[in-house]
């Protein structure tokens, strides 16, 4: 018997993704415990229609996150640290530090889209991995430099 799962489904599927399963498993399991539903006519058209909507949604979040890198890409971003009397630094440059001044600029930029990024505690230029989505990445120049 055919079903479209509702819920995430250990060994069988995702949420949203049509199964096959033996029906008495189907009927007295999945259906009654709300994690699927039976793919009759009906709810496999409904299910297309979700899956299509979903996809066109999806295609729009990428085109505003590719146009939002095109205009962050360009851009350069400085940051200071204060140096001791013997030269070593006091504090980094974080990740959240970076977030911030990307916020600050009006884009939307969460933390965990910043890469593969460990604090910097040393003057210099970098070039920092920004992942918006799966699709859409980019390098973010930023210099740090002595206050």
């Amino acid at each position: 018997m055919k079903v479209i799962l509702i819920k995430d489904l250990k060994g069988k599927g995702k949420a949203g993704e049509i199964v096959d399963v033996n029906p008495n498993y189907a009927m007295n399991v999945l259906i009654k415990q709300g994690i699927a539903k039976e793919a009759t006519a009906s709810n496999l058209n409904d299910h297309k229609g979700q899956m299509d909507a979903k996809a066109f949604h999806y295609g729009e979040l990428v085109k505003e996150y590719q146009a939002m890198a095109e205009k962050i890409k360009n851009k350069s971003y400085t940051f200071t640290l204060s140096v001791g009397a013997n030269g070593k630094a006091f504090g980094s440059v974080t990740k959240q530090d970076i977030v911030t001044a990307l916020n600050n600029d009006g884009f939307k930029v969460e933390k965990n889209m910043v890469k593969d990024f460990p604090p910097i505690k040393a003057v210099g230029g970098y070039k920092i991995k920004i992942q918006l989505i799966k699709e859409v990445a980019f390098d973010l120049n930023i210099t740090v430099i002595i206050k």
